[in-house]
């Protein structure tokens, strides 16, 4: 009984998606080519079959972890997961057709970007209703992988990120093809240890993945700043699947001697040493500009994307140039300060060009919002929100 009125629910989410995607239809015919509308609708209906499948296959799933009760509602928190599903499918469909002009090719990025917001809040939701269940887990890990391999292919055919990005979108299929093959011929597949850091670089990666869309960002910056990302995404895929195929023991003194290693390398005798290249390549960034207040070039950039008020804008880069350099060198909001110094550094690429000082500093600032700015930090508060999922 409570499985079938959850399969009505399934229906009205079919229905509620379809009306959806319809009235974005027509909207969408008024604004671009009808040529590409059309192909917009049906490369959208693809993944979204696929996304109303997976739900509709697995509705047995929608009970709390320990529990046989199949609960009666998807809940808050899965409710977010299904809205993450519709946006994904909807950023589908701007493949394989040009992007788009004008503020229109704003809104692959702004789809993805709310897809990536919901997959924040999703389990937070359901952890604080008490509705976390498998079905909310599985979920999760699909759209994770729907939504990887869809916007890698429209990176790539924008022009943003190289054509080896795209094995890094198949990353999770390959993972799971794999582990079908070992399955079928009998071989033994072990459980994944829990991991913060697998988490904490997925969730980067995705951000990333909503920023290279951004029709502002130059290619250069993009391929830079995807490949530092895209190392650890890949070498992560690489140690589980290690892990998964009884290759390597997480319990052996020898696996666990080379994690201390990589733990003391990349989080305490690294990090320093990032930042102080950052700051040496936010001070030549700064000493590279023309000695004229604001900074003209900038004022332009800022003017041509139809900005208001581009010479107060042009100051509040500087500002945070300037400012970025000081606390990434002092570790007080480090990540934070190289989160936000990527935006002065990507400006500079854009009106100067690619060169060492904004190359390099892009490098690194990528690298310390990866791997935190280690010992001698004054004051790390994100630190917090990045290892500990919201909720627990």
């Amino acid at each position: 009984m409570q499985l079938e009125k959850l399969r009505r629910r399934w229906l009205w989410l079919a229905v509620g998606w379809g009306t959806a995607v319809t009235l974005f239809y027509f909207w969408l015919r008024q604004m671009w080519q009808i040529e590409y509308a059309n192909r917009w609708l049906g490369l959208t209906l693809l993944p979204l079959i696929y996304c109303l499948w997976v739900v509709g296959r697995h509705l047995a799933e929608n009970r709390r972890a320990g529990e046989t009760t199949v609960l009666l509602t998807f809940g808050w928190g899965n409710r977010l997961t299904l809205l993450r599903g519709l946006a994904i499918s909807m950023v589908a469909g701007f493949l394989f057709s040009p992007w788009p002009d004008g503020w229109l090719a704003w809104l692959p990025m702004l789809l993805y970007t709310a897809a990536d917001v919901a997959d924040y809040l999703d389990g937070y939701l359901a952890r604080i209703t008490n509705h976390a269940t498998k079905l909310g887990e599985r979920l999760d890990m699909e759209y994770d992988g729907l939504g990887m391999l869809i916007v890698s292919l429209l990176a790539v055919g924008y022009g943003q990120l190289p054509w080896w990005y795209l094995i890094l979108g198949l990353a999770r299929y390959l993972f799971v093809l794999g582990l079908w093959w070992r399955g079928r011929r009998g071989l033994p597949i072990r459980d994944l240890p829990p991991s913060v850091h697998r988490r904490v670089f997925a969730g980067f990666q995705m951000g990333f993945m909503s920023a290279v869309l951004w029709p502002i960002v130059p290619p250069a910056f993009a391929t830079i700043a995807g490949t530092i990302f895209a190392i650890p995404t890949a070498l992560g895929f690489l140690r589980d699947w290690f892990l998964v195929t009884g290759q390597l023991d997480p319990q052996a003194a020898a696996y666990q001697r080379v994690q201390r290693w990589l733990y003391v390398t990349t989080t305490q005798q690294l990090p320093p040493i990032l930042r102080l290249v950052l700051a040496s390549c936010v001070t030549a960034v700064f000493l590279a500009m023309p000695q004229v207040w604001p900074p003209p070039a900038w004022v332009d950039l800022f003017t041509g994307w139809g900005l208001p008020l581009p010479e107060f804008l042009a100051i509040v880069a500087v500002v945070l140039l300037l400012l970025g350099g000081v606390l990434v060198l002092l570790g007080t909001m480090g990540r934070l300060a190289a989160f936000w110094l990527v935006f002065p550094i990507g400006f500079d690429m854009v009106t100067r060009g690619l060169d060492w000082a904004n190359g390099v500093g892009l490098a690194t600032a990528v690298c310390l919002m990866l791997l935190g700015t280690g010992p001698l930090s004054r004051w790390k508060p994100e630190e917090r929100f990045l290892l500990r999922r919201a909720g627990e």
